[in-house]
């Protein structure tokens, strides 16, 4: 736990007042990661289970919860099998012919299928930290860029179908769905080597930030009643201790699913 007294040990975090600074691209080589091609073969099965389960019921995926993602309401839904080290048994059961393929991924932190809604953008952000390698395979994609596309950095790229894509989610990224279809695409992250050892203290720190940051945007009382943001900071550095605690403790709970 060294990282814990060793900053330099420590990946870098959306929080932290200093940006985000590296030379490398924001899009990686898919070659860096041998596991790819097995992910890759097995495409079709992930996606014919998903679109049997989700068809005619596309509601029933949960809405991204930071409004300030998109630019229209509910365009942004997921259903994840696994957020940040936390696994969710539901969608596990739900969805196990995925959770069998995906579980293979080494270092494997964060899984989940996402919808991006006709004629809707993820707005332009940066993501919460550069401790993973973010993945995107694309499962159901209505058009190649410029009618639906993806941007990192200066980087535009398409969703291919059956193919994955890897890059940082520390740099500023945006996706887009100018068509009258849903693009559905599976995502999932990878924890980085260097960081592997700091990977649920990342997730805590990122978790805690999140549900606060959400909890101001669905609750009138919390930015009226603690609007300074010293008070904010307070919380978040709060949660981040408890969200630490349960980590710990669900991943021993859940280590055999």
């Amino acid at each position: 736990m060294r990282y814990l007294f060793d900053k330099k040990r420590r990946p870098w975090l959306s929080d932290n007042p200093i940006p985000y600074q590296h030379t490398e691209a924001g899009m990686f080589d898919p070659k860096m990661f041998p596991w790819l091609e097995y992910i890759e073969s097995h495409w079709e099965t992930i996606r014919d289970e998903f679109l049997d389960y989700i068809r005619g019921q596309e509601e029933s995926m949960r809405s991204y919860p930071d409004l300030t993602k998109t630019d229209k309401k509910d365009a942004w839904r997921t259903s994840g099998l696994i957020y940040w080290t936390q696994k969710s048994p539901e969608h596990i059961r739900t969805f196990p012919k995925t959770w069998e393929i995906v579980k293979k991924i080494p270092h494997l932190s964060s899984c989940s299928f996402n919808q991006l809604a006709p004629q809707s953008t993820i707005k332009p952000h940066i993501g919460d930290t550069n401790a993973m390698y973010r993945c995107h395979m694309g499962l159901v994609v209505p058009a190649a860029v410029p009618a639906c596309g993806f941007r990192v950095g200066k980087q535009i790229t398409s969703w291919g179908e059956g193919k994955v894509l890897v890059f940082n989610d520390a740099y500023e990224h945006t996706a887009w769905n100018n068509t009258d279809q849903r693009r559905y695409i599976i995502s999932f992250d990878v924890m980085r080597p260097e960081f592997e050892q700091a990977k649920y203290w990342t997730a805590a720190q990122v978790l805690g930030k999140i549900y606060v940051e959400v909890a101001y945007q669905h609750k009138p009382w919390l930015p009226k009643y603690f609007s300074a943001e010293w008070k904010k900071n307070l919380i978040i550095a709060g949660a981040k201790f408890v969200v630490w605690m349960i980590v710990l403790y669900r991943t021993r709970l859940y280590s055999r699913l």
